[in-house]
């Protein structure tokens, strides 16, 4: 059994640059932890944690057992015998903490590809050496190692605000943190070589699930899902080209002939000063669509919408891999305008900014411009294929979003009245409201 001089915190070798850097991580590490605490008591919680009660229950013991096991960790490195508060420790962690971790790694958001596996990784790493701790109770390393690896999160979201705060990784934000937090803390637990076993671990896993599932498992495998409101970067730079349409329905020939850069230009300019933002969905919706339609027949082809997008200067590369033109035409060669309406609003109100003559102060009042928002077709309700769709691109599983919605819709309509989107709703509306705002997606109007 590995023993070391006690208490840890009189003996630590701070002429080593290894352990001093150890030490440096740990400190910052508690710092940024109030700051993460304080950040989720103001914050409201990301719906998937929230929509099921067993998701619920499992965050809540999440916190706790991870709050508890810092406060044990740090009464072993400074009590005189540090045993007791070690086996507490790895109490919290092996029976709690990991657990509640692995149940909520499917669900992560951003690139699943790499964040599942190095995750699950960094998890198992976190068992081990809690476990080991539980074997080797005065062991500095252990004791350490399981202090830093519990920190994954904490870390992950003090990247996710410095890049916010600087506008980097902007179509990559969650992923890049998470992967920022792993290079930092994998070395400081298994030294210079972490990374490259992390790394081996993810592409492992990644070939594997390569040879045993089907396209569309990949795709959204190897896609970015952002915690924010907004829809994918991908659909959005589609979905400005549409909505400019609106805008340059007298000129799409003339952008045709013109050079790319000149063409990124002229659409830039007229999206910038979209006067049609402001008028409904379907409207806006029926002018993209005769703007596409060039020859006037009430129908739109998928030769017709490649054209537009090439003359928007969207290559055939691109709209391949960003349009998913499968998601409107599926099997078709011409779509009619309420197919394209469908599609066109189930999308843009992911995307669009909103216009209000103030910010509303109000529960309710905030509650019904998410509804607004929500609401494409004007409609005074809200479709619940529509907000199962939302809940799935927010990271929540298919079958966990259909269930939510079912419970509340208390009078079997498949629709969600305001009341009860207020009422019942509010996990869904308070993260969309503060997203929102996050976003810059609400325009106060002069």
């Amino acid at each position: 059994m590995e023993t070391a001089a006690l208490p840890h915190y009189k003996h630590v070798n701070w002429d080593s640059p290894e352990t001093a850097f150890r030490m440096y991580i740990s400190y910052v590490s508690l710092f940024f932890d109030v700051a993460v605490l304080a950040y989720h008591f103001s914050t409201p919680f990301h719906p998937k944690f929230y929509v099921k009660t067993a998701r619920r229950r499992a965050l809540r013991l999440h916190i706790l057992s991870g709050c508890l096991e810092i406060l044990a960790c740090i009464g072993a490195f400074y009590a005189e015998d540090p045993t007791n508060w070690a086996y507490a420790a790895a109490f919290f962690a092996v029976l709690s903490h990991v657990p509640s971790t692995f149940y909520q790694i499917p669900t992560v958001l951003g690139i699943k590809a790499f964040l599942v596996p190095s995750l699950a990784i960094v998890t198992a790493l976190h068992g081990y050496f809690a476990i080991n701790l539980v074997m080797n109770p005065t062991s500095f390393y252990y004791l350490l190692s399981t202090y830093m690896t519990v920190h994954i999160y904490a870390w992950s979201r003090v990247f996710f605000a410095l890049y916010y705060r600087f506008n980097l990784f902007a179509n990559h934000r969650f992923s890049a943190a998470m992967l920022t937090s792993g290079m930092l803390l994998i070395p400081s637990v298994l030294g210079l070589h972490g990374n490259i076993i992390l790394l081996s671990g993810v592409v492992t896993a990644d070939i594997i699930l390569r040879m045993t599932k089907d396209a569309d498992f990949w795709v959204s495998w190897t896609t970015e899902h952002p915690r924010e409101f907004a829809s994918s970067p991908e659909k959005k730079m589609v979905l400005d080209a549409l909505i400019t349409a609106a805008e340059v329905a007298n000129a799409v020939d003339a952008l045709s002939i013109q050079e790319p850069k000149d063409r990124y230009a002229s659409i830039c300019s007229k999206v910038m000063g979209a006067s049609v933002r402001n008028t409904t969905p379907r409207a806006k919706a029926m002018t993209v669509f005769k703007a596409i339609d060039v020859d006037h027949d009430n129908e739109l082809s998928v030769a017709e919408f490649r054209d537009f997008l090439l003359a928007c200067g969207i290559s055939d590369i691109d709209m391949e891999g960003k349009l998913m033109l499968d998601a409107l035409f599926a099997d078709r060669e011409i779509v009619k305008f309420d197919d394209f309406c469908a599609w066109f609003t189930k999308n843009w109100i992911h995307s669009s900014p909103i216009s209000v003559p103030t910010m509303p102060k109000t529960p309710r009042g905030q509650a019904k411009l998410v509804f607004d928002a929500l609401d494409s077709d004007s409609s005074g309700t809200l479709d619940v294929a529509e907000l199962e769709h939302l809940l799935v691109s927010w990271g929540l599983p298919h079958n966990e979003a259909a269930a939510y919605l079912k419970e509340h819709d208390s009078d079997k309509s498949n629709t969600i009245e305001f009341q009860e989107f207020y009422k019942n709703m509010s996990t869904v509306w308070k993260f969309a409201i503060q997203s929102f705002i996050d976003e810059g997606k609400i325009l106060i109007e002069p």
